[in-house]
């Protein structure tokens, strides 16, 4: 498997996920905790993007340059103000540990590639072992 296909991949799960989360959130019947879930990983979902945008750039250029570290630290930044001013402006629209949840939604899409990748070599292995 490729990178770009594992990138590709784990983006396509990411979004699984969040509809996943999202889906499930609506068995509490309040809308605030369905849109901080929804808030939350659109927000991790677009830093994921802007993270490999960004990485593939500053490795593209031959090396490491000064450019590359400043737009890497930006966008954490950027993302911590989007955090925080999420929480800060809208704690009474939504709720906070419903949008800290749709924050995770990078870690288990990592979990769940992670597991699928353990499960594919295991298969590759078995296969070239002849059991």
């Amino acid at each position: 498997m490729t990178q770009e296909m594992r990138l590709a991949s784990l983006e396509r799960t990411q979004w699984v996920i969040l509809s996943f989360l999202a889906l499930g959130s609506l068995a509490f019947w309040d809308w605030r905790i369905t849109l901080g879930v929804i808030i939350g990983g659109v927000i991790i979902i677009v830093n994921f993007k802007a993270l490999r945008r960004i990485v593939e750039r500053g490795f593209s250029e031959g090396g490491v340059s000064k450019s590359f570290l400043l737009k890497y630290a930006l966008k954490f930044l950027f993302l911590l103000a989007a955090v925080a001013g999420v929480a800060f402006l809208l704690q009474g629209v939504i709720n906070l540990v419903a949008f800290l949840v749709g924050l995770l939604t990078i870690f288990l899409a990592i979990l769940a590639e992670g597991m699928r990748g353990y499960r594919y070599t295991n298969e590759e292995t078995d296969k070239t072992d002849g059991t």
